[in-house]
Parts: C-alpha cells; structure tokens; sequence
C-alpha cells in the first residue's frame, strides 16, 4: 500500500514530467496555491465562527434556576456523603446570572488636564466583529453567577462536627465565605 507521501513524491513527478518545470519550482508554486486558499477560506469562514463560539463558549447554558438547581443537586450529593450527615436539603441562592466578558484592547493616550498637566488615560475599547447577525463584541469566557448563600439542612446539622464539616466543604467547593453558608438540624 503506498503511503500518503509516497503518492505525492509521484504526483510532484508526473506534473513535472508533463510541464518540464523544476520540482523545487513546481512544489513552491504549490504552496503558494495552498496559502492562497487558505487566506481565501479564513475570511469567509471566519465571522461565522466567531457567532459560533460565542453561542457554545458558556459552560452551561440554563437560566439562573436551572444553575442554582444542578448546584443544590451537587452539593447535597457531597454533603450526604458526609458522615452523619443523614439525609440533607440545600438551597443556593446567586447574586446574578452568569457574565459575558468581552475581548477587548486597552489605549494608552496622552491626556491633558484641566490644569494644564498632561497624564496617561487608559482607554478600553471592545474588539467588534461584522458577522452574520450583524456587529458583535467577542466573548472570551463566561463567568459563572457568583454565590450569595448556602443554606443547608440535615439530620446530622445539631453536630458541632457534622455542621463544621458541612461548612468547610460548602465553601471550599464555592470558594465563599462561612459566613454565607447556614446549617441546621432537620425536623
């Protein structure tokens, strides 16, 4: 079975044979072709890419509840698993929904001011691209909604220990404050 590289040694052989040039000529004149085509293909595939990551680029893409849900499912899943902790209820509540940050490029321009001094002013300007769906900034990462507070019940939540640890995992997996997260006995 003959190779990939194999099959254009040959190519590169028979087309130079039939149109007598140079196989170092022939080979440049075709990367040229080939970079040609790619610049070509990049500025029609490009601003439809871009519309496409900034659809895909959220790492969930729910509502608010939905995230606070799936949250509340996940930590009572670890809290459960703590010992005597017993059956466990939580509840999540966030600040805001998830944020979309912008590309974006930082000016340094010469400002003069009121007192004749001049200073540096640092000016941030988005990266705009014309896409499909019109101007659209690019977005980089969406940052998740931030965590207002916690509140967790159990049956083992009259334990010292059991609520201690229950804390420490709770702010340890949402990095926040103990003081954000409550813990009480189930009835």
């Amino acid at each position: 079975m003959i190779n990939i590289a194999e099959k254009t040694k040959i190519l590169i052989e028979t087309i130079s044979t039939k149109t007598r040039m140079n196989k170092k000529l022939l080979l440049v004149a075709g990367l040229l072709v080939a970079g040609i085509a790619a610049l070509l293909l990049s500025e029609v595939v490009q601003p439809e890419q871009v519309v496409s990551a900034q659809t895909t680029a959220a790492p969930y893409a729910d509502t608010v509840y939905e995230y606070e849900k799936k949250l509340e499912e996940r930590l009572i899943s670890m809290i459960s698993s703590i010992e005597g902790a017993g059956s466990t209820k939580v509840m999540v509540t966030l600040e805001s929904g998830s944020e979309d940050v912008y590309l974006h490029n930082y000016n340094y321009g010469e400002n003069i001011e009121p007192s004749g001094e001049n200073s540096m002013e640092r000016k941030d300007e988005y990266v705009i691209v014309d896409g499909s769906a019109g101007e659209q900034g690019i977005v980089v990462r969406v940052a998740e909604p931030k965590v207002r507070g916690v509140a967790v019940v159990c049956e083992g939540g009259g334990s010292e220990l059991v609520r201690e640890q229950i804390v420490n995992t709770v702010t340890a997996l949402l990095d926040i404050s103990s003081a954000r997260v409550s813990v009480a006995k189930m009835n």
